[in-house]
């Protein structure tokens, strides 16, 4: 054998001696999660001279109402073939609700976040406030799907006449009182050409509204009303429902029995109310 035969020789068993000990690009391996293992992919890092686990990319989701919710959860475990919703947690709450299907290793979930009717929202941010004459009937004006058309026209008219009081010299301190007889308030008033009168104005009224957009579930709320004075003799009116924070509670409930109902047939599914 010739010297340079015998060179190329040595140099094809070095490179392929090299070859067979280079690492290998990727390795499986089992990676323990919080009740089982999976075999999971890692790839070497030729510059930090280690191995590093290829990361999954979750491609989480959102909805914005309790029906699509339910419908991706049973679409969500149907498509991972668990036909008992075993290792998977919804959890509803003040804001919605979340669905993690894979409680072992996590990583995807899909959220709802809740988004209430308009007439809801209406209701809601009126509580609590003091607001003069016009605010009040803008508001109201806003609530004329939540009522019965003839109910609103009635108590609409009723309310405009506030307006007759709001300009005269009123002569009750306080303005308005509560009359035993009858249900609502009785105000007093004298306009500027001498015209002396009584006006009656109901306590409240009851609306109903659904809770969320595009929802079912639909709720009575009594809003009560309470008529003061500044001390330009002008009218404001307190909007308050002591019973809301329990009307909504129970819409919350509802929506939880509405998921467990839902996805009855996925017997290991863990629902939760959290609120």
């Amino acid at each position: 054998m010739s010297e340079t035969t015998a060179n190329e020789t040595i140099l094809n068993e070095l490179i392929t001696s090299l070859k067979n000990q280079k690492r290998p690009e990727t390795v499986e391996v089992p990676v323990y999660g919080l009740y089982s293992n999976k075999t999971r992919t890692f790839l070497y890092d030729d510059s930090q001279k280690r191995y590093d686990m290829v990361e999954e990319t979750p491609n989480n989701k959102e909805v914005r109402n309790v029906k699509a919710f339910a419908l991706s959860i049973e679409e969500e475990l149907k498509r991972r073939n668990n036909l008992t919703g075993e290792k998977a947690t919804v959890n509803i709450n003040l804001n919605g609700g979340v669905f993690i299907p894979d409680d072992d290793f996590g990583g995807y979930e899909i959220k709802f976040s809740r988004l209430n009717s308009q007439q809801w929202n209406l209701v809601k941010g009126m509580l609590n406030r003091t607001v003069n004459h016009k605010t009040f009937l803008l508001w109201l004006q806003g609530l004329k799907p939540s009522f019965d058309g003839a109910e609103f026209q009635e108590l609409f008219l009723r309310f405009v006449q506030l307006k007759i009081v709001g300009s005269s010299k009123l002569m009750s301190n306080p303005i308005i009182t509560e009359n035993g007889q009858e249900q609502g308030f009785l105000c007093n008033y004298a306009l500027s050409d001498g015209t002396e009168g009584t006006e009656h104005f109901p306590t409240g009224f009851n609306v109903s509204v659904t809770f969320a957009k595009a929802g079912d579930f639909e709720y009575n709320i009594p809003i009560d009303l309470l008529f003061t004075r500044d001390e330009d003799d002008t009218i404001q009116i307190t909007v308050s429902c002591p019973e809301f924070e329990n009307i909504e509670e129970r819409a919350i409930i509802d929506e939880a029995n509405y998921i467990k109902e839902q996805t009855e047939s996925y017997s290991d599914l863990l629902v939760l109310s959290d609120f």
